[in-house]
């Protein structure tokens, strides 16, 4: 089995807050595209505003630069953001900051958009999810069809919420969750407010595999070993966030791949018109050690 995941797990066609988001539309006017993801890191927080491009063009979506982007927070705070000289449509905060649990943040971005003397105001909010903590990780050996592989189990007190999360992934210190479709995304139908006793989120393959996979198996598998450190980090995300990333993998994949049409509305909290998102998490972290090797 080759990075299988179990059925109730999502593996997300997404990017990460620091590399570029994408909106494609089949209109003829072009929309604002507005995207950030804040974090409890003590970081510069980070602001992507770009211009959407036609749905068949392969060209990323168009910097748009020049805007006012402001983060005022429901404790009294309020961050200025100022554009990236390296990377145009990028807004980062001047300090570095945390953002907090439980609090509300609200963006505010001001810009001539269509380029007529004209601003236009675009906003939304966002209530700071709270952190979701697991027990532990356990890297399990075992054959599937004849292949060596590495289930990955995470277990952990899951609450009587209804919750959805967000998993990243990273082999030795590298994130191995960077492509498009390596996220992994979940809501906790199956195990509502239950302890999580093993819960398989993701297979590998044991790196005496790669000798005998093809070039095309090689490109989608992640291969590991004894020794290697595996951490997995655990956020809980908003449901709109979570409707918002499954219906972008829909459309990014199409409805119907032979007959379906362009993109249809996907959930955005970005008012004016905007789409594109705006939300904040907290993160939590379980590692393991592969101790285990086959023959």
């Amino acid at each position: 089995m080759k990075n299988k995941l179990y059925l109730f797990f999502l593996s997300l066609i997404f990017v990460g807050c620091t590399e570029p988001f994408n909106i494609k539309t089949n209109d003829s006017e072009p929309t604002i595209v507005i995207y950030g993801v804040l974090t409890d890191e003590f970081k510069q927080q980070s602001v992507q505003i770009t211009r959407s491009s036609p749905y068949f063009d392969n060209e990323p979506n168009p910097a748009i630069s020049g805007a006012k982007v402001t983060i005022k927070s429901s404790d009294g705070k309020e961050f200025e953001l100022f554009e990236d000289t390296e990377n145009a449509g990028n807004y980062l905060s001047k300090n570095n900051w945390s953002a907090q649990s439980g609090i509300n943040y609200t963006l505010n971005v001001d810009v001539d958009f269509k380029k007529n003397g004209t601003i236009n105001n675009y906003q939304a909010s966002t209530l700071f999810a709270p952190t979701a903590f697991f027990d532990s990780l356990k890297i399990v050996p075992m054959m599937i069809m004849g292949h060596a592989n590495y289930a990955l189990n995470v277990y952990g007190q899951d609450s009587e919420e209804e919750e959805f999360y967000l998993f990243r992934i990273t082999i030795n210190d590298s994130l191995a969750t960077t492509a498009l479709s390596q996220y992994i995304l979940t809501d906790d139908i199956l195990f509502n407010g239950q302890y999580i006793d093993g819960l398989t989120m993701q297979y590998f393959d044991d790196i005496s595999e790669w000798e005998n996979d093809s070039e095309e198996v090689r490109e989608r598998s992640t291969y590991i070993k004894y020794g290697d450190k595996i951490d997995v980090e655990l956020s809980i995300i908003t449901k709109g966030y979570y409707d918002f990333i499954t219906q972008c993998v829909r459309e990014m994949g199409g409805e119907n791949p032979m007959f379906g049409g362009p993109a249809s509305n996907i959930t955005t909290n970005i008012s004016n018109g905007g789409v594109g998102f705006f939300t904040g998490y907290c993160s939590s972290k379980v590692s393991a050690t592969v101790e285990n090797s086959f023959p």
